[in-house]
């Protein structure tokens, strides 16, 4: 598929007739409901293969560079074309792309909210992690109403994984971590309550999600890790983690120190990376995921960890900030893409994009006169974490979280790759 950026003046008949294909095909593959308005600066998916009509000062390499393909793909699939301007007018077969497997999971909490967006997301998914079964001081599991999830998630044929977490009171906690980590008796009963549930509810693996556990807790993190990998694939289990997103070995912090890229990369099937969050909700106005941030930590992974393991994190949310920011003020409200552009429409303001971060971002001054900055992700800033995946050959991509609607993604991860089930 291609992506389109709404103009002044676009409607979706007009794109429709620009692309010779009906409004209704765009819309689907969008899922725009007649209320729809659409918004300058707006993204849509324009559904393949389609015919592109040439503008005035069109040249094949010109036409390539705008539907990401190469000159010699786009000459193989118009015989007889050459290297001279195109006539306006002047019709050329967009060529079909060759697609990557990927494998590709996404975490998602048993609301209905979350449900009812997995619904529209599963056509594109390996893997789903259920968040989360909380452990405690014990080693037992806190209960979560999944059953009737599981059952969705099995018609739908995901695979679910367990998701177990050292959250406590709402928050990571370091000490709870410790606690665990220290003894081998609570280890091991954490790991065998993890089995039973698994086998009771029908989970083909693990996600361990154990965040701002310190420095001092790295090597007993690293031995639980290899203990209930161990376990999960005597079981037929797979077993995956999440990682902070470090750009070296021995970067200082909390969240980072604690986590070991190599010896992760040696234990687990697959590694997330916590790509995202830059811009968050306590902080100033910044896009959640900037290009140039996970670069820096894909650059550092891939000498530690496998490539074939990594998958890559991806938000579905952007935040928007009241202005000015000021530190301790109130907190950024997340939001979907659907719901940041359905504000834009609402307060009748163009989306911007960011070119050196690959983010898009519009302001806007709500009925307080309060000014607002939003950061959100549209299809061309997927598409260029996607091209990031493909350039460094990563194992695929992991969501956080279906609580937010993004239809029309599944359906662009669909078109471009080919998805793992197995």
């Amino acid at each position: 598929m291609q992506i389109h950026v709404v103009q002044k003046g676009d409607s979706l008949y007009k794109i429709s007739q620009f692309y010779n294909l009906p409004w209704q095909e765009i819309a689907a593959v969008n899922a725009l409901g007649a209320q729809d308005v659409l918004t300058v600066g707006q993204t849509l998916l324009i559904p393949a293969p389609f015919i592109y009509k040439a503008k005035k000062g069109d040249t094949l390499e010109t036409v390539a560079s705008k539907l990401g393909v190469t000159v010699f793909e786009l000459k193989q699939a118009n015989p007889g074309s050459d290297d001279k301007p195109l006539k306006e007018g002047q019709t050329l077969n967009v060529p079909q792309k060759r697609k990557r497997t990927l494998t590709i999971n996404a975490f998602a909490e048993p609301s209905e909210k979350s449900r009812e967006n997995f619904k529209k997301a599963a056509k594109a998914l390996s893997y789903i992690s259920l968040f989360s079964y909380e452990v405690n001081e014990n080693g037992d599991l806190k209960p979560l109403d999944d059953s009737s999830f599981l059952r969705e998630i099995k018609n739908e044929n995901v695979r679910p994984l367990i998701s177990i977490t050292t959250i406590k009171d709402g928050a990571f906690s370091q000490e709870l971590a410790t606690t665990i980590l220290k003894s081998p008796e609570i280890s091991n009963k954490v790991i065998e309550n993890t089995v039973m549930i698994m086998k009771e509810k029908g989970y083909v693996g693990v996600n361990v999600d154990f965040e701002y556990i310190g420095r001092q807790n790295k090597e007993r993190y690293n031995r639980f890790l290899r203990n209930i990998t161990d376990r999960m694939h005597k079981e037929g289990y797979v077993a995956t983690t999440a990682l902070a997103p470090k750009i070296k070995e021995k970067q200082k912090g909390v969240w980072y120190e604690g986590h070991d890229y190599k010896a992760h990369g040696q234990t687990v099937d697959y590694v997330i990376l916590m790509t995202y969050e830059w811009g968050y909700s306590g902080g100033p106005p910044l896009p959640v995921s900037p290009i140039n941030e996970v670069k820096k930590v894909l650059d550092y992974a891939v000498t530690a960890i496998p490539r074939s393991k990594i998958l890559m994190g991806i938000n579905l949310y952007g935040y928007d900030w009241t202005l000015p920011y000021v530190q301790g003020g109130p907190q950024a409200e997340a939001l979907s893409p659907a719901q940041a552009l359905q504000l834009a429409g609402k307060r009748k303001t163009a989306v911007q994009y960011a070119e050196g971060v690959q983010a898009p971002y519009y302001e806007y001054w709500d009925k307080e006169k309060k000014q607002h900055k939003v950061w959100f992700e549209d299809f061309r800033s997927m598409k260029a974490k996607f091209d990031l995946i493909d350039e460094y050959r990563l194992g695929g991509a992991s969501f956080w979280n279906l609580a937010f609607n993004y239809p029309g993604l599944w359906n662009y991860l669909q078109d471009r790759y080919t998805i793992r089930f197995q």
